[in-house]
């Protein structure tokens, strides 16, 4: 891509980000996550066929921890059919380990605002052979949607990501789950407490097929399992290239209870951070491994930068769906009410 055509892609996709529409669509989340499940997927399924692109901008500075796995064949069985573990580096000829990153940013969508921590365990497709980043937990303090859940509203609080005057980057972000009876010994809370000092970052070389061929290949496993399809993203590679890599002494996590059974939280290997915003676009009727390679990338780029004649998120697209619901409950209600009036006074 050329200088001409990195401003236009990075424009139109801050074009897909409107505000008024965003929060329309964080008020009525709350009133979605009630629908059934399966009318959520379907509803889904429609829009992405209607809405071919979403815009997904993570704000600068967003923060990338990578640990050792100490329990490969745990983290095995959280992997979705099709997947394999497979080692990587955050760098180019670095060390590779079988690895989960940790990524912590603040983001803004074309569906919501916010920030968002979430917990990767790095795998290989087997039927494309690329290394893909699978989802296995995920909080956020905004509203949220993943094939296993379906719609929901917000599951942390506080969700903190900031930098102060000292250049220091600060992360805390806290969920508090409801124990269940008989499930005593249940975790009452996942979090992630750290700090990192950015003074001493270094720029350098990211490894390719983690961070281009890798985010080509986005899929959910863990406790997000379902029947998901794999999805790629749509940005320009070459902001891909290059990442601030901190030294790991720089970075003091207090807590980290996330993925914390296949691997020693409190003592990530690698610490990396991009101080500059990042442009996605997730292209929602993409066919199954559709983008493969990084020419694939580039066309599909060239095709959003030129395409005008598609539809766009808009809150309306989420109060439909709530109002038909509504109506059909009224009128499942109003009609078993009939039957009872029926019933008594025949």
């Amino acid at each position: 891509m050329n200088d001409e055509e990195k401003l236009k892609f990075i424009k139109k996709v801050e074009s897909l980000v409107k505000p008024r529409d965003v929060q329309t669509i964080a008020f009525f989340s709350d009133f979605v996550k009630l629908i059934p499940k399966k009318l959520q997927h379907k509803w889904s399924e429609s829009g992405n066929k209607d809405i071919p692109y979403l815009a997904f901008v993570v704000e600068p500075y967003s923060f990338f921890l990578a640990y050792k796995i100490t329990d490969t064949a745990a983290a095995q069985e959280m992997l979705p059919e099709g997947y394999e573990l497979v080692e990587a580096s955050l760098l180019k000829n670095g060390k590779k380990f079988h690895m989960v990153i940790a990524s912590v940013f603040s983001a803004r969508t074309s569906a919501f605002t916010g920030v968002r921590a979430e917990f990767y365990i790095i795998a290989r497709n087997k039927e494309t052979g690329l290394v893909s980043w699978i989802i296995s937990e995920y909080d956020t303090n905004t509203n949220s949607h993943d094939p296993a859940q379906g719609f929901g509203g917000h599951t942390a609080d506080p969700a903190v990501l900031t930098i102060n005057d000292q250049n220091e980057l600060i992360v805390d972000v806290r969920k508090k789950i409801k124990k269940k009876k008989g499930n005593k010994n249940r975790e009452d809370r996942k979090e992630i407490v750290l700090t990192a000092d950015l003074r001493n970052g270094k720029i350098r070389e990211l490894d390719y097929s983690l961070w281009i061929e890798g985010n080509l290949s986005v899929d959910y496993g863990g406790e997000l399992k379902s029947e998901s399809k794999p999805f790629p993203l749509i940005f320009d590679p070459e902001m891909l290239r290059e990442g601030t890599y901190l030294p790991i002494q720089d970075v003091k996590v207090t807590s980290n209870t996330y993925l914390s059974c296949i691997i020693d939280s409190l003592n990530p290997i690698e610490a990396l951070v991009f101080p500059f915003a990042q442009h996605f676009v997730v292209k929602q009727d993409a066919k199954i491994h559709e983008i493969k390679t990084e020419n694939d990338l580039k066309s599909h780029v060239k095709a959003f930068i030129e395409r005008t004649d598609f539809k766009v998120m808009s809150g309306d697209d989420i109060k439909k769906p709530i109002f038909i619901s509504m109506c059909i409950s009224g009128l499942i209600s109003t009609g078993l009410i009939i039957f009872l009036l029926i019933m008594v006074f025949r």
